[in-house]
């Protein structure tokens, strides 16, 4: 006796049903439990992922803006501290030029003031000078009136006479 049993559709494929069947049986066991256990697993490690990943997009954004920012303070530091720098250059300046006309005042009133104590010394050499002559005049005066008078009179009498006469035309001549 020969069974024969009813062949099944598939197996005209060379497809085994009995097989096929459990394969899928299996296969749906292992889908439920990896999507009930491993699939939540993964589908947390991969949203941790990509929050770091935002997260680190953000951070450069972040630091880009902060970079964006610090370059402009700095660009505006270095441009204060050129302005700055251009004001005490200037003010160097001015203190310079004002320091340059107070030494040459200090030395034009040095110049006067030495201009002056010549003038005052040739003044004194002068009058020193006039008293001199005037003492040469009065000697020369006293001999020769003596020489044409041949005789000496009271000399210190004729000294004094002759030195009033002097000076007295000195006064006259100075008017």
């Amino acid at each position: 006796m020969t069974l024969i049993l009813a062949a099944s559709p598939l197996e005209g494929l060379g497809i085994n049903t009995f097989a096929f069947l459990s394969q899928l049986v299996s296969f749906i066991i292992v889908l439920i439990l990896l999507r009930k256990w491993a699939l939540p697993t993964v589908q947390r490690m991969l949203d941790r992922r990509a929050a770091i990943i935002r997260e680190g997009i953000e951070n450069a954004e972040r630091a880009r803006e902060e970079l964006k920012n610090a370059t402009a303070r700095a660009e505006q530091l270095l441009a204060e501290a050129r302005r700055e720098a251009q004001e005490v250059i200037a003010n160097a300046q001015r203190a310079a030029e004002r320091e340059a006309r107070r030494i040459e005042e200090e030395a034009l009133a040095r110049a006067r003031q030495i201009e002056q104590q010549q003038i005052e010394h040739i003044r004194q050499e002068a009058a020193r000078a006039r008293a001199d002559l005037g003492r040469l005049v009065v000697n020369l005066s006293i001999a020769a009136a003596s020489k044409v008078i041949s005789k000496s009179v009271d000399s210190s009498d004729n000294r004094r006479l002759v030195e009033e006469f002097v000076n007295a035309s000195q006064a006259t001549k100075g008017q």
